[in-house]
């Protein structure tokens, strides 16, 4: 990790009082629940979705907290009375105009239209093994499988890999097929709609910093 990241990591665990665990390719295999391996198109990803498998894959079986490594100042140690109502399913930070992943649900819903009942997806509290958690486990799944030939024969090149980036140029395309397939937001896609579906059951109170990201740069 950079600087700024090394610090982000060290105020989390100063400020959020809570357990503080970063997951990578060292020791994920410790986290992994018998009989629920990576999907084996988890090795062609990018880090970026990586990241967004294993939070829907830690969401679902083990339930808890997750946070990008950012900076931030603020204390998770009176959120989690929100799921002291079994109705809960997760608790996140309120989405913010322009926020919302650009995908429409089911129902031909604009996410981006209905933020105000949306949460943010870079940090959240949320329960383990509800009908939310199993719906996006499911739906990146099935997103991988039907993905996978492609992913095999076009994996990530870098870290920020998707499907626009300029790894899939027209050019690229054109002469060399090279496209790998997923979208930037892959999470975000998933994530929103079924936020709005199951909205009665989201706690929108989870506390953070109003400055984003504190004022530092990432990237």
């Amino acid at each position: 990790m950079n600087e700024n990241r090394t610090r982000s990591l060290e105020m989390m665990r100063a400020n959020l009082q809570a357990p503080v665990i970063v997951v990578g390719a060292e020791n994920i295999n410790e986290y992994l629940v018998s009989g629920f391996p990576l999907h084996p198109a988890f090795e062609f990803l990018s880090d970026v979705h990586k990241s967004d498998y294993i939070r829907i894959y830690f969401l679902h079986h083990y339930g808890g907290g997750w946070h990008d490594i950012k900076p931030t100042n603020v204390s998770y140690n009176d959120a989690w009375r929100v799921f002291k109502n079994p109705e809960i399913y997760f608790c996140g930070k309120p989405e913010i105009n322009g926020g919302a992943a650009e995908v429409y649900d089911g129902d031909g819903r604009y996410m981006p239209s209905l933020w105000g009942d949306l949460v943010a997806t870079n940090r959240w509290l949320g329960r383990a093994g509800t009908p939310l958690s199993q719906l996006l486990y499911d739906s990146i799944n099935s997103v991988l499988d039907e993905s996978f030939r492609q992913l095999s024969k076009h994996p990530a090149r870098s870290a920020y890999s998707h499907k626009n980036d300029k790894y899939n140029s027209k050019f690229l395309r054109r002469v060399f097929k090279l496209q790998y397939p997923l979208q930037w937001t892959l999470f975000g896609d998933l994530f929103h709609p079924l936020n709005y579906k199951y909205r009665s059951h989201f706690s929108r109170e989870l506390p953070f910093d109003l400055v984003e990201n504190l004022g530092f740069s990432y990237r």
